[in-house]
């Protein structure tokens, strides 16, 4: 298997922010970003992405480093895709 580095959020931050903010839905309003983005941050279903980062960085009062992980996780090749070229 191949690895990659990717950033993930700091569950332990994140879930401090979320009781700080009353709730889930409160941390997405604060950050101005859905609802949804925020599950799949604490579901760990998704990284983090280049707009909830900038959302953290921007609202709250925090460091990338006390915020994020940069992480090197396992990844297989899903699909492998091809691209005929004409020449001319």
């Amino acid at each position: 298997m191949q690895t990659i580095n990717t950033v993930r959020v700091n569950q332990e931050w994140l879930e401090a922010q979320i009781r700080e903010c009353g709730g889930a839905s409160n941390f997405a309003r604060t950050l101005g970003v859905d609802p949804s983005t925020v599950s799949r941050q604490i579901n760990m279903k998704a990284e983090a992405s280049p707009r909830f980062i900038g959302a953290v960085l921007a609202k709250i009062a925090v460091s990338f480093q006390d915020a994020f992980d940069v992480t090197e996780e396992e990844v297989r090749v899903h699909r492998a895709r091809m691209l005929r070229t004409t020449a001319a």
